[in-house]
């Protein structure tokens, strides 16, 4: 009968034994869930958060192609056109022709070259590359217009933003 109470005794044992370590990996196991939740829950936010980011970019970014486009019809289409090929209503009284705006890319390798692009419609410094000087320096024009709308200090930015919102355009047109 002692062996007997021994043998139940010990087989509680065991069985407590085994279930505080049932119970101890299963708690760990529910740490893990609820981490694993929190973790979930975090990436959500963080991409909800990066979506939005991303929505309110793109919205922007439209706005400025909006943008600039209306720069383009203003100011460049009387010579490279409405549909950017280089035939504006005084494309024909130029001694060199405009280019086809819609090329630059496939002309430069599948490349937009941003920079350059710029360099040339401001036209404030020269480019050795570009050859004579057949286009308005429209950095100056943007400048001064500029400066009906805000004071000298603010006028260099507007007029960058000009010339950076006709690029994001031009970008668009590309063939």
């Amino acid at each position: 009968m002692y062996t007997t109470n021994k043998k139940k005794l010990f087989i509680s044992i065991i069985a407590i034994i085994f279930s505080s370590l049932t119970c101890i990996a299963y708690a760990e196991r529910v740490d893990d869930l609820i981490d694993a939740q929190k973790e979930v829950k975090k990436n959500t936010q963080s991409k909800k958060e990066k979506l939005s980011t991303q929505k309110r970019e793109l919205a922007e970014t439209r706005d400025a192609i909006t943008m600039g486009k209306k720069e383009y019809e203003r100011t460049c289409s009387l010579c490279h056109g409405i549909d950017a090929k280089g035939n504006g209503v005084y494309a024909f009284e130029l001694t060199i022709a405009p280019p086809d705006l819609t090329l630059i890319e496939k002309k430069n390798y599948g490349v937009f070259p941003f920079s350059n692009l710029y360099k040339i419609i401001d036209g404030r410094e020269e480019v050795h590359s570009h050859g004579a000087r057949d286009m308005p320096v429209w950095g100056d024009r943007f400048n001064s217009e500029s400066w009906l709308d805000t004071n000298q200090r603010n006028s260099e930015t507007l007029a960058r933003g000009r010339i950076f919102e006709l690029l994001l355009y031009l970008e668009t047109i590309q063939k």
